[in-house]
């Protein structure tokens, strides 16, 4: 199994202290995406039996284009995660797990499907909301003993970025993929950069918590 991470936009209508995007947020994206060359591109290069795919942002709900995405998505069987703070509309679909980050106490999530909390951030008070609501949720966050407390079992990943900002990585140095006609992260119609997922790479083991139970 491999893992395929698309940051959608950069628009988002929060603005949260640990969020890496916040210095880009609501700005024009540096390599704008629209469905129309991203979903040939997903369809050519990521057969939907070996790739998850999770759409994040920014906010994914404010991506114009998102229900036809996700229809999309789910109709030619793909397993996908999104990750929103949950506080805009985004339609259930089969086998499209929508994971709300719940960033402010006195204004849950309202559309999702499973819980993400940081646990620097009210993480025992957002607990106890979940459970008094019998909400599934899972802890992420700094602490090692929340960031690394479940290998994931990707074998590769890439990354399209619609902000062009930094992508940190334990093993690799955060890397600004601004560089012309060679970039990394944009959609040119070409096999995508593909790489070997390390270990202790955040983003995997943030998202193979949610995997389970997909169906496809």
């Amino acid at each position: 199994m491999n893992f395929l991470q698309i940051s959608l936009t950069n628009k988002c209508n929060l603005s949260c202290w640990h969020c890496p995007i916040k210095d880009y947020r609501n700005t024009m994206p540096k390599y704008p995406i629209k469905n129309s060359e991203l979903i040939p591109w997903i369809e050519e290069y990521f057969c939907p039996n070996d790739w998850i795919i999770e759409l994040t942002g920014g906010e994914p709900a404010l991506y114009d284009g998102i229900e036809e995405l996700c229809k999309w998505l789910s109709e030619h069987r793909y397993n996908v995660l999104i990750k929103t703070n949950g506080l805009l509309p985004i339609n259930s679909y089969k086998n499209i797990k929508r994971v709300a980050a719940f960033h402010q106490l006195n204004n849950p999530p309202k559309y999702f499907d499973e819980m993400l909390i940081i646990d620097k951030i009210d993480r025992e008070a957002k607990e106890e909301y979940c459970k008094a609501h019998n909400i599934k949720y899972h802890v992420i966050g700094y602490n090692s003993e929340h960031t690394l407390d479940i290998p994931h079992k990707f074998r590769y990943m890439t990354v399209v970025n619609a902000a062009g900002h930094n992508i940190q990585c334990f093993r690799y140095n955060p890397v600004e993929h601004d560089i012309g006609t060679d970039d990394l992260n944009r959609i040119n119609h070409r096999r995508p950069f593909i790489r070997d997922c390390c270990p202790t790479c955040k983003s995997a083991i943030d998202a193979w918590r949610f995997i389970d139970g997909f169906t496809y």
